[in-house]
């Protein structure tokens, strides 16, 4: 388990998720909060195969990771009700530095 300072935002979109994290066998685990206020661990699968070292010292790495979600409901405003999508695809921009 390696500790790593990490910046996560969604492509195109502004909002971005910073802090302490740690990779594990190449995944890297953040701590979140649901949107109801409970705490859990958000994973990003592969980190270390999608993002490539910034510097020499390959303690800085960088790139996109793209998470797959299935069967999330989604609000339709038109029809005022709830849809299941089978299938969505978001793609992250992620940052990392290895702390040592």
């Amino acid at each position: 388990m390696q500790k790593v300072v990490y910046s996560i935002s969604k492509v195109n979109k502004g909002k971005k998720m910073k802090g302490v994290g740690y990779l594990v066998e190449g995944n890297l685990l953040i701590p979140s909060t649901s949107s109801k206020g409970n705490p859990y661990i958000r994973i990003f699968d592969e980190v270390t195969k999608h993002c490539h070292p910034v510097d020499k010292d390959k303690t800085e790495f960088k790139g996109y990771v793209t998470l797959a979600y299935e069967n999330i409901n989604v609000f339709n405003k038109e029809k005022d009700r709830y849809e299941t999508l089978d299938y969505v695809e978001t793609t992250f921009y992620v940052w990392y530095k290895l702390v040592k």
